[in-house]
């Protein structure tokens, strides 16, 4: 038993003891993880499910809304301004989200994504429509948040601008429309669509995540370490008790 107490076998105790602490750690993380998550689901759940607010009220004596406040606006489509978010996929197909000014009674625009439309629809082997209905419309859906980083991207002549995400800046720069620091992902809108494009892009997933399976999986693999790392011991307290007797 003595030789079990040598530095290596100390070490090879500390190194066993240290993977065991660090998954039981790793697994309480990810429950930290799994606590934040629902709390930030229930947030969103609750502002989504709020009654739709006047946006341009809401500027006017709130200022900017919270993401995912559910929000209303009526106007009329700047088509001429209409811009393109590139690389947006649904169901497995390339597009684009089209993104269009709404001219609000007071003057003032807000950026509408009004949905996705697929890449097929942008090079024209799609005939369907996607072009916002004339005169005044109401939308309703989800406010956001500038996203920074935006790239504008090259496009063919004649075409729609193009930019890789919602950047406010850059939507202003290409559009060449000041819309107010806030944007809106349509919903649903009155009148509808036509011709079915662009189609509204879905509400976020609220689910769990996988941060549960994995807290258990983090337990189940320190769990494991300890029962392996017991039977080694046990097999080399044998080994040393069973050597004088071979001698």
């Amino acid at each position: 038993m003595r030789r079990l107490a040598s530095p290596g076998w100390v070490a090879s105790h500390l190194f066993a003891a240290a993977m065991v602490v660090l998954m039981v750690n790793l697994g309480f993380w990810q429950l930290r993880r799994l606590d934040e998550r629902r709390a930030d689901n229930a947030e969103t759940a609750a502002a989504m499910s709020q009654a739709p607010s006047d946006i341009a009220a809401y500027l006017d004596t709130l200022g900017l809304p919270p993401e995912y406040t559910a929000v209303a606006a009526k106007g009329a489509y700047l088509s001429g301004a209409e811009v393109r978010i590139g690389n947006r996929s649904s169901g497995g197909q390339p597009g684009v989200w089209l993104a269009t000014p709404l001219e609000l009674a007071d003057g003032r625009a807000v950026a509408v994504v009004r949905g996705w439309v697929p890449r097929r629809s942008v090079t024209g082997l799609d005939d369907r429509s996607a072009a916002p209905p004339a005169g005044e419309v109401t939308v309703v859906g989800l406010a956001f948040d500038s996203v920074a980083g935006g790239r504008i991207a090259e496009t063919g002549p004649g075409e729609a601008p193009e930019i890789s995400r919602m950047d406010l800046d850059r939507f202003r720069e290409v559009s060449g429309v000041g819309v107010v620091d806030t944007w809106i992902r349509l919903r649903a809108q009155a009148p509808p669509q036509p011709e079915g494009l662009p189609v509204p892009v879905p509400d976020p997933d609220l689910s769990e995540g996988p941060h549960l399976s994995y807290a258990f999986q983090w337990f189940f693999f320190s769990a494991g370490a300890v029962v392996v790392y017991a039977l080694i011991l046990r097999r080399a307290v044998n080994g040393r008790q069973e050597a004088p007797e071979n001698a």
